[in-house]
């Protein structure tokens, strides 16, 4: 039987699992061994079991997610700041007006009033009591986080007065602390050392502390971007490092002339340090098309083309090259889906050596 080593890649024409593949073959002998004077330099690779994902690439930015601003209660000129691009954590002062700190404490109820002895019941004061015992400043045995301040609160909150060095009077002026919901990265100060403060007003621009990518993923191909699922992602070194789609947008923005609708896909990378310190930096996202799990495949390049249109491979088996009929399934990765009677997981196949 003819036999046609087949030289395929991404460009060729044959319509098998959605790629277009075209087959430039060097011609065999009838039981499929290559003769003489048209024959290649070849090596050998093995059938392995694995899973295929075919991906598809698509422009995203690595960058730190939306920002939102930091709203400011302090009168008076700015003294100090955190730099742009600093993370800051529980505790931790985010800039000083007059020679006075805000600190950052974790929240999801932004700061409105001033909090001692006296004022009613709140989730504003149940979190300033969840930040001091975070913080080491009280215990849950002693502090309770009921959002009512009484004399604990009070004597947590000094014991934090004294670490940060001001008068320790129990109270908390507005102002002083900053409720955010985790840790932020300031993203860019609206205003800066020796300019004044605006009360009421955001001095700054912040982010969550983590790589984002956002891609902006073409509507009609929404169905690629599933919640909790792996993808992708090529960084601007060329590197590749793997992510999770975090969330995907409800929303569609209106495309405008040729450029179509698009929503929203939020990932997060596996290694947070994988993308260092870059921020609004182009990426490419490889999302999973088509996905076979725990299939036979081999090199693309192991498979031959018969002139009936099917495929076989070439086995060493003994010593000696045989060939094999295969069924070809998914490609993805440079590597193809096969299947059938004669092939099995570690068999040797033939492929054209590098």
């Amino acid at each position: 039987m003819r036999a046609r080593r087949a030289i395929l890649g991404f460009g060729l024409v044959v319509a098998i699992a959605g790629l277009g593949l075209v087959i430039a073959a060097g011609r065999g002998t009838p039981d499929g061994r290559r003769a003489a004077a048209a024959s290649t330099t070849t090596t050998t690779a093995k059938v392995v079991r694995t899973d295929l994902v075919d991906r598809q690439n698509f422009p995203g930015t690595l960058g730190y997610g939306a920002s939102t601003p930091l709203v400011n209660h302090l009168s008076g000129s700015v003294t100090a700041e955190a730099a742009a691009g600093t993370n800051v954590e529980r505790g931790q002062a985010l800039y000083a007006v007059n020679g006075r700190s805000a600190y950052l404490m974790y929240g999801a109820i932004p700061a409105y009033r001033d909090l001692q002895v006296g004022v009613s019941d709140g989730d504003d004061v149940k979190q300033l009591e969840e930040n001091l015992i975070a913080l080491g400043f009280a215990s849950s045995q002693n502090l309770k986080t009921t959002g009512h301040f009484d004399a604990y609160d009070a004597a947590a909150v000094e014991r934090w007065q004294r670490s940060i060095g001001v008068t320790a009077d129990g109270k908390v002026a507005l102002g002083v602390v900053v409720f955010e919901p985790g840790a932020v990265r300031i993203a860019a100060w609206h205003a800066t050392v020796g300019e004044a403060a605006t009360p009421g007003g955001p001095i700054a621009d912040v982010t969550a502390t983590s790589h984002l990518v956002t891609l902006n993923l073409d509507a009609r191909r929404q169905t690629l971007a599933v919640t909790g699922s792996a993808v992708t992602v090529t960084l601007p070194s060329g590197k590749t490092t793997n992510g999770h789609i975090q969330s995907v947008g409800t929303v569609a923005t209106a495309g405008t002339g040729n450029n179509p609708a698009t929503i929203p896909v939020y990932i997060t990378l596996d290694d947070p340090s994988a993308g260092g310190n870059v921020d609004q930096a182009p990426v490419t996202v490889g999302l999973a098309g088509q996905t076979a799990k725990g299939v036979l495949a081999v090199p693309v390049n192991a498979l031959l083309a018969r002139p009936d249109g099917t495929y076989a491979v070439e086995l060493v088996r003994g010593g000696k090259r045989e060939v094999v009929p295969v069924t070809v399934g998914l490609f993805a990765q440079g590597m193809v889906q096969v299947s059938g009677a004669g092939i099995a997981e570690g068999d040797t196949v033939v492929v054209p050596a590098q």
